[in-house]
């Protein structure tokens, strides 16, 4: 057999590896529970998997659980697009008002505990900071930051 009839097998004969799917987390729709930080891990898996619209709206059902469950079996028929479903699970859980004065409360307190490392620290602060205000300005993040920085 030629070098190139067995190369040609080979590749030919080679399986496709397939990426495992990913899964988001359950939602449950339950109170500090935030359904816009769901709804981001939620697209972001859906991008891994390559999943558009429709599949995204065929495969929600399956990571709702407890209340939003009920909601979604309760006004599946209104759903006809993906971004029904997304504006309306905000509309139905996503009591923004309420997780911007909680980030802003846990932020105005928030310090470095003793034995946190510094990038744990860091990432919490930046992360409420987005929650509080998406648009902070750099120097307000530093303040945050530098307020709460244990002196070792």
């Amino acid at each position: 057999m030629t070098d190139e009839k067995q190369d040609a097998q080979t590749i030919l004969m080679t399986p496709t590896v397939l990426a495992e799917s990913r899964k988001p987390t359950i939602f449950r729709g339950e109170p500090g529970q935030d359904p816009i930080k769901w709804l981001k891990e939620y697209q972001k898996v859906s991008l891994y998997n390559r999943w558009d619209d429709t599949m995204q709206l065929a495969n929600v059902y399956f990571f709702l659980d407890g209340t939003a469950r009920k909601w979604y079996e309760n006004n599946e028929d209104n759903f006809t697009s993906w971004t029904l479903l997304e504006n309306g699970l905000k509309a139905a859980f996503g009591y923004t008002q309420t997780y911007v004065r909680r980030a802003k409360g846990r932020l105005k307190s928030r310090a470095q505990q003793p034995g946190e490392c510094v990038q744990s620290y860091i990432q919490d602060v930046l992360e409420l900071c987005k929650q509080a205000e998406p648009n902070m300005p750099e120097e307000d993040k530093v303040f945050h930051l530098m307020k709460g920085v244990a002196e070792d």
